[in-house]
C-alpha cells in the first residue's frame, strides 16, 4: 500500500516539476522578448541620436564653410577697397605734382613778366651818358696803365704817352 501512494507522490512530483518548468520557460520567454523589446528601443534610441549627431555635424560644416565664404568675400573686398585707395591716394598724388608744377610755371612765367614789363616800363630821365670822350671810355685799369698820363708805368721822362685818341 505503500506503493499507491509513491504513484501519486511522483505523479505529484512530476507534475510539479513540469508545471516549474513551464513557469520557468514562459519567465524565460517573456524576459527574452523584454530583452529583445529594450534592445530594440536601444537600437531605435542610438540610430536617432547618430541621425541627430549627423544633422548637427552637418549643420556645423555648412555654417563652418559660410563663415569661410564670407570671410573670404570681406577679405576679396577689403583688398580691393585698399587698391582703389592707392590708386586714388596715386591720382591725387599725380594731380598734385601736376598743379604745382604748374603754379610753379605760372609763378615763374608771372616773374619773366613783371620783368619784362620793369625793363620796358623805365620812366624818367635818361642818365647821362658820355660816350666818345676819351675820359668816358677810359677804364681804371687804362688808367692805371704805364701808357696813361702820368700812370705809374714809365714810357718816357716826361710822362708824356698814351694812346692818341
Amino acid at each position: 500500500m505503500a506503493f499507491p501512494y509513491l504513484a501519486a507522490a511522483t505523479t505529484l512530483l512530476a507534475g510539479a516539476s513540469a508545471y516549474s518548468g513551464y513557469k520557468a520557460a514562459k519567465a524565460a520567454r517573456e524576459q527574452a522578448a523584454a530583452m529583445r523589446k529594450q534592445a530594440a528601443a536601444t537600437r531605435e534610441s542610438s540610430l536617432r541620436e547618430v541621425a541627430q549627431m549627423q544633422a548637427d555635424a552637418k549643420q556645423r560644416a555648412s555654417q563652418f564653410q559660410t563663415q569661410i565664404e564670407q570671410s573670404r568675400a570681406a577679405t576679396a573686398q577689403r583688398a580691393k577697397e585698399a587698391e582703389q585707395a592707392a590708386t586714388q591716394a596715386r591720382a591725387q598724388i599725380a594731380q598734385q605734382k601736376a598743379s604745382s608744377a604748374l603754379a610753379l610755371q605760372q609763378q615763374q612765367l608771372s616773374s619773366a613778366i613783371q620783368r619784362q614789363q620793369a625793363k620796358g616800363a623805365k620812366v624818367g630821365t635818361p642818365s647821362r651818358r658820355r660816350v666818345g670822350t676819351p675820359g668816358a671810355l677810359r677804364t681804371a685799369v687804362e688808367a692805371e696803365s704805364a701808357l696813361a698820363f702820368g700812370g705809374k708805368g714809365t714810357t718816357s721822362t716826361t710822362g708824356v704817352g698814351g694812346l692818341n685818341v
